[in-house]
């Protein structure tokens, strides 16, 4: 049992220096849009996995686990050897969906949008939508938002959907989805009931939508370019400029209430836009509790801080992973990593986070917070839409762009009560469609994960608030999810904590 834990460890730590390699050469792609060897680092972990010996060795070993822990760490291995071990048309498959994701990104790395002549960043365009009391314009801000849409398609996006169909295919799954959800311990009974938990709130959805868009656009219909303007109207202090130059401070002092010190980590920021870089924002855990690096986009605004928290809370999750637990960190749930980093991205909203800002005027800020309350909660469900479509690109027969159109206007108009508009709907500037396919759940799922998290705290705790006992949130945070998350999959994770499986009632 040792020497299996042992082999298996090794095959761990071994795989994990070539993910670093490639974690750091993606840095600086989506950074600076130089491309130093991606397809050369993926080659590696490709030869790597294929190893013919490395492959029946950790099949032995998973064939004959020892216990609950060997095999879980045999089964999270066998999951990135096996296709690689199953025909050669799959390893050929692979490697050019990785070619072709790779270009692909370079494009949306690349690509700034334009209004009326005048390129405009992300940024830009956020402060439009957000700030502008001119509707036209913020209908200008957000359709610009597709002129991504032609050449990404010319760039061989729907070519990319193919090759991941025909992936699925040669592995025999299902559908891509299926054999996506299965890779992270999940199925597709999950997403029972979504669609009918989302039409049981259309009639609210509706109800508050028009209340408030007789209130701010003196109209009856929200289109996509008025809800953050609505949202900055319920709370103007979304939009309060704040000089960003000291953001490390406010966000240090921030986690400081959780006993955790930044400083004592090596974390990278990378926070303003320039040419060729990334508007997304993500954080790259080069190496679990070693490296950690935050790539965002940030003006002056103190909305943005909520991406800045979220991030931040990806970086600190990754430091409070054991380095030790090589294979079993390579089976935490992206749902667990969203739903920490959401958790976190969740308290700009929170006097514990804001009072720096406006400790005179606490009670005003809050009272502005409150007024969104009844907006958000009609809301709560409005990712739904955006995770079917992000799952349908592969279930749906895809052909054409207006393929990808149809489906889109469909999904936002039934169950996003979304009136039509525009000559074609946003959607590849979202880049997770391109990288990270079917993944969109894991920020919803992370979301009923916190409230769950929270409740549950909140009885064990004796409290109304995390914020009441931060530190001793912490703690519930680090034994209950962090400690154990690599060693269960997610459903039994969530079942071990709330005492129930998975479902939406906890935002609902």
């Amino acid at each position: 049992m040792a020497d299996n834990n042992k082999t298996l460890i090794q095959i761990g730590k071994e795989l994990k220096e070539l993910y670093v390699t490639k974690s750091r050469l993606g840095w600086a792609y989506y950074t600076t849009g130089y491309d130093f060897g991606i397809q050369e680092a993926n080659d590696k972990i490709t030869d790597y996995l294929k190893d013919k010996k490395r492959f029946e060795t950790l099949c032995s070993i998973r064939d004959n686990a020892a216990g609950p822990e060997e095999k879980r760490r045999a089964d999270i291995l066998f999951k990135s050897f096996e296709s690689f071990h199953l025909s050669d048309e799959i390893v050929k498959i692979a490697k050019e969906t990785q070619i072709l994701t790779n270009k692909l990104s370079g494009i949306l790395n690349s690509h700034r949008s334009h209004i009326d002549g005048k390129e405009v960043t992300s940024l830009d365009i956020q402060q439009i939508l957000s700030e502008s009391p001119d509707r036209e314009l913020r209908k200008k801000a957000f359709l610009a938002r597709a002129q991504v849409n032609k050449p990404m398609i010319e760039g061989g996006f729907i070519d990319l959907l193919n090759l991941r169909k025909d992936y699925a295919k040669a592995y025999g799954a299902e559908n891509y989805v299926s054999l996506s959800l299965e890779k992270q311990d999940l199925n597709k009974e999950v997403f029972t009931g979504w669609e009918k938990a989302v039409n049981k709130k259309l009639p609210e959805l509706k109800r508050v939508r028009a209340k408030y868009a007789k209130q701010y656009l003196q109209d009856d219909t929200v289109y996509p370019w008025d809800k953050d303007y609505i949202r900055s109207r319920l709370a103007p202090v979304l939009n309060t400029q704040i000089n960003m130059t000291n953001f490390y401070d406010y966000i240090r002092t921030f986690f400081a209430h959780f006993g955790y010190n930044l400083d004592d980590y090596n974390i990278t920021y990378d926070l303003f836009s320039r040419k060729n870089k990334s508007e997304w924002g993500y954080n790259f855990p080069i190496e679990t509790a070693k490296d950690s690096r935050i790539l965002a986009n940030i003006k002056d605004r103190f909305h943005e801080f909520r991406v800045l928290l979220h991030e931040t809370g990806h970086a600190l999750h990754s430091y409070l992973n054991d380095p030790e637990k090589v294979v079993l960190n390579m089976g935490i749930s992206g749902i667990i990593s969203e739903g920490i980093a959401n958790l976190f991205g969740g308290f700009m909203s929170k006097p514990l986070f804001y009072q720096q800002f406006f400790g005179d005027d606490l009670k005003a800020v809050e009272k502005q917070f409150g007024a969104l309350k009844e907006w958000q909660k009609a809301h709560i469900l409005q990712p739904v839409p955006g995770i079917l479509f992000d799952q349908r690109l592969y279930t749906t027969p895809i052909k054409t762009a207006e393929d990808i159109h149809t489906l889109k206007r469909t999904l936002d108009q039934d169950l996003g009560a979304t009136a039509p508009y525009g000559d074609e709907p946003v959607w590849a500037y979202r880049i997770h469609h391109t990288t990270h396919p079917v993944y969109l759940h894991n920020y919803f799922m992370g979301d009923v994960t916190c409230a769950m998290l929270e409740k549950v705290f909140k009885k064990k705790a004796g409290v109304n608030k995390i914020e009441e006992k931060p530190e001793a949130f912490a703690r519930f945070l680090y034994d209950e999810v962090i400690a154990p998350s690599g060693l269960y999959a997610y459903p039994e994770l969530f079942k071990r904590i709330s005492g129930e499986d998975f479902s939406l009632k906890y935002v609902l």
